[in-house]
């Protein structure tokens, strides 16, 4: 691949700021039927739980790479206004790789990278499609994805797609080619590499089991802004909070339950973290 293309697509989600981790600066809550529910009092009553130290360590910021050597598009029978890729003969594996200082680079397989990545409808992952037609030509779309369906057995992955209609113009990203509509790709193609942002950004809903606090037991929130969203853990195969970096899934969830039991003194010391 031109490695100026490839600088590029990496600019997409790093220097115009598209990664999802950003897209909560105010750090609104997601969570199926608690979004934006918590309880004000009990975040009231615990001015003195300990902050996040803002200088500790920060996971790495991550894109991915699937990459397959053919395609189709189809009209999305689900939703109007989006289209269905299927994308067939993958390699069975994601690449991560992050940019300096990290330089990480690695791979996690595919139908573990998907569950642990997360798509929700409100907040689906970016990905820039680079794909080649008969002819030889590379046409590049912008979109948002969701629905992700994968067959270890013949390693074909289905997505359905929306454009990111902020991104059609890539020529500000010194694109060799501009963004297209998803449907300009044609219905078949070649070669084709989805390039996937990072891990999304939400804030951690704390959770007690006593159902009558709250909205199903949910006692209170620790806004995105003091973890800084979520990083990909390659050890984990998901995403955990950023900061501070706590890499293993289990020393992440015993770290954040004690920051909710910690914080709000409804939880008598009981609460679960809820990450995604």
């Amino acid at each position: 691949m031109n490695p100026s293309r490839l600088d590029a697509i990496t600019r997409l989600f790093a220097d115009r700021k598209l990664s999802r981790r950003q897209t909560l600066g105010a750090g609104a809550g997601l969570a199926a039927g608690v979004a934006g529910s918590r309880l004000t009092a009990a975040q009231d009553a615990s001015p003195e739980a300990p902050p996040i130290v803002p200088d500790a360590d920060h996971g790495p910021e991550m894109l991915f790479v699937q990459s397959f050597q053919s395609g189709s598009i189809v009209p999305s029978e689900q939703a109007e206004g989006r289209y269905t890729i299927t994308l067939d003969h993958g390699l069975g594996e994601t690449i991560y790789f992050s940019d300096r200082p990290d330089r990480i680079v690695g791979s996690t397989p595919t139908a573990a990278f998907l569950d642990g990545l997360g798509f929700p409808e409100d907040n689906p992952p970016n990905a820039a499609i680079l794909t080649q037609n008969p002819d030889g030509d590379a046409t590049l779309a912008v979109v948002e994805l969701f629905d992700p369906v994968y067959d270890a057995e013949t390693a074909t992955l289905t997505y359905d797609v929306s454009v990111l209609e902020h991104w059609k113009d890539g020529t500000r990203l010194a694109f060799t080619q501009t963004p297209v509509d998803v449907a300009a790709i044609g219905d078949t193609f070649g070669t084709a590499h989805l390039f996937i942002d990072d891990c999304q950004g939400s804030d951690i809903l704390c959770y007690s089991p006593d159902r009558t606090l709250g909205i199903h037991g949910h006692v209170g929130s620790i806004l995105y802004s003091e973890h800084d969203g979520f990083c990909y853990s390659w050890g984990a195969w998901e995403c955990l909070p950023c900061q501070p970096w706590i890499a293993d899934a289990e020393g992440a969830f015993r770290y954040w339950n004690q920051q909710c039991n910690v914080r709000f003194p409804d939880c008598l010391e009981n609460c679960a973290s809820k990450y995604l």
